[in-house]
């Protein structure tokens, strides 16, 4: 059902005059570009990665997609991920895991962060080689592509870092 209406609204679009109408009519939860955060939407009261996970669950029961995009897209988040060494190799190509690691996985996007000046290194010092380091970030969602068809893509931006690495702990012999 929902594919035939999504070949209406396609359909339907095409016969528009106005480019920027039938592109928007003709994919409804992918944008190019993120809109510019609205000064008139209210902080998140609850805005965690499992937050936004159930808020994904919820929209792909309910077909809320659009509502979701535009309320999570410019807001200030605070998570905890865990980066992957071979995942996050460099300021400009860095993606983090934001749950725990499941066999089957319950979540399967990783947010792709851009770092605010000076933040990438700093994380990697702190990090150092270990092959994953938990630590928690602040960034603004940059971007939120969600749509029943294709995977959830999260992009942070201006992320910076707002806790040490929780690397494993070592036991000693008071612990």
């Amino acid at each position: 059902m929902k594919r035939i209406l999504l070949v209406i609204a396609v359909a339907a679009a095409c016969g528009k005059s106005d480019d920027r109408t039938s592109a928007s009519v003709a994919t409804p939860s992918r944008s190019p570009s993120a809109p510019s955060p609205s000064s008139s939407l209210p902080p998140l009261e609850h805005s965690t990665a499992a937050d936004l996970a159930r808020e994904i669950a919820d929209a792909d029961r309910r077909g809320t997609w659009r509502e979701l995009q535009h309320r999570w897209q410019g807001q200030t988040v605070r998570w905890t991920v865990t980066r992957q060494r071979l995942l996050c190799r460099s300021a400009d190509d860095c993606n983090v895991a934001a749950f725990p690691i499941e066999r089957p996985a319950k979540q399967g996007w990783m947010p792709q962060l851009t770092f605010a000046p000076g933040q990438y290194d700093a994380m990697s010092s702190m990090c150092g080689e270990q092959e994953q380091c938990e630590v928690t970030v602040e960034g603004t969602v940059r971007q939120l592509d969600v749509s029943p068809e294709l995977p959830t893509s999260v992009q942070l931006s201006n992320v910076r870092l707002v806790s040490e690495p929780h690397l494993p702990r070592t036991r000693t012999a008071r612990s």
